[in-house]
């Protein structure tokens, strides 16, 4: 796998709702995924037999690791105090001993309102500081362990909930020693909130390309139905993340009936203009 991303194009990666959804999904976007998006809760162990799936599959894993953990110190303090160091380390072990490349989303959209470890549940003004020192712990334990094939994923959502200049993402950047990649997540909610793909990424998007040089993913997108055109929604997102956001060299697709219908075969329509944007060669397959 490419460290540095200096390859052309775009690698394909979806959430494909358990890994027996795998096989189908690839059928019907025509495409084998480069990527394959899941998400372990804290404290669930190193998934083995998940990674091996995705190994055997060609592709890379992308872990989004969840610390649904609650402290009196509040969940950042208590990660970076090292409360969970047992189990911290005991996952980067496991990790490093399965040994190939794999991609570890910690703690993302931490510029929401929504999760334990985001900035208006851990202080507020002070949310961002205490992020970027329970991120510092986390890289310091991979350090630590020596597990190298880890590649920590730094992932805002695209806009900041509550919009307050105290809860920009740039807040919560830990500094270009401590990313691997960055990332950014963002949705098509439909009905009265249509969004183009440009409106949902291109702010931030250049917000993100000023922040840092490293490279970058979409680590969740989707579009919902109703509203628009969800076919043709499909169609531009893709035609322009080729040509205007050349940084981005990964995307993954949140594949699941959920807050909307995200799946790409909501619509025989969605689900051909998937299969047929993503027959372009600079679609890649596999990382390089």
């Amino acid at each position: 796998m490419s460290t540095s991303a200096d390859f052309s194009g775009c690698a394909v990666g979806a959430y494909v709702n358990g890994l027996a959804n795998l096989p189908a999904f690839q059928a019907v976007i025509g495409k084998k995924l480069a990527v394959i998006l899941w998400y372990v809760h804290w404290p669930e162990p190193f998934p083995l037999a998940e990674v091996e799936t995705a190994d055997r599959n060609c592709s890379v894993p992308l872990i989004t690791w969840e610390p649904w953990v609650t402290d009196a110190a509040g969940t950042l303090e208590a990660i970076a105090a090292g409360s969970y160091e047992a189990y911290v380390r005991s996952f980067f072990l496991a990790a490093k001993s399965w040994g190939k490349p794999l991609f570890l989303r910690f703690a993302h959209e931490m510029n929401g309102n929504w999760y334990p470890w985001d900035g208006a549940h851990n202080g507020g003004a002070e949310g961002g500081a205490r992020y970027k020192k329970a991120w510092k712990y986390i890289y310091n334990v991979r350090q630590a362990v020596g597990a190298d094939n880890v590649f920590l994923v730094w992932c805002p959502n695209n806009a900041g909930l509550p919009d307050e200049p105290w809860n920009d993402f740039a807040a919560y950047y830990p500094g270009d020693r401590y990313v691997d990649w960055g990332g950014l997540d963002g949705y098509n909610w439909g009905y009265s909130s249509w969004q183009s793909f440009d409106a949902i990424f291109g702010g931030a998007y250049r917000t993100l390309t000023a922040l840092t040089g490293k490279p970058l993913m979409i680590g969740e997108f989707a579009s919902a139905g109703p509203g628009g055109d969800k076919a043709a929604w499909i169609t531009d997102a893709l035609q322009k993340m080729i040509s205007t956001y050349p940084r981005i060299k990964v995307f993954c697709w949140f594949n699941i009936n959920k807050e909307r219908d995200w799946r790409i075969d909501s619509s025989p329509a969605a689900a051909q203009a998937m299969k047929n944007a993503l027959q372009s060669a600079l679609f890649l397959a596999k990382i390089p």
